[in-house]
């Protein structure tokens, strides 16, 4: 429901060419947690 709000915000941070992303949804995460993140990294 807010992945327009979030492009939106991302945009302004991340000019194009913007960083990887990945996005999901889930009823809920593990341990009542709020956020997961996930980090991609290039060597």
């Amino acid at each position: 429901q807010d992945f327009k709000k979030v492009n939106e915000i991302y945009a302004k941070y991340f000019p194009s060419p913007a960083p990887a992303r990945s996005t999901y949804q889930v009823a809920a995460l593990p341990l009542d947690a709020r956020i997961e993140i996930e980090c991609i990294a290039a060597l």
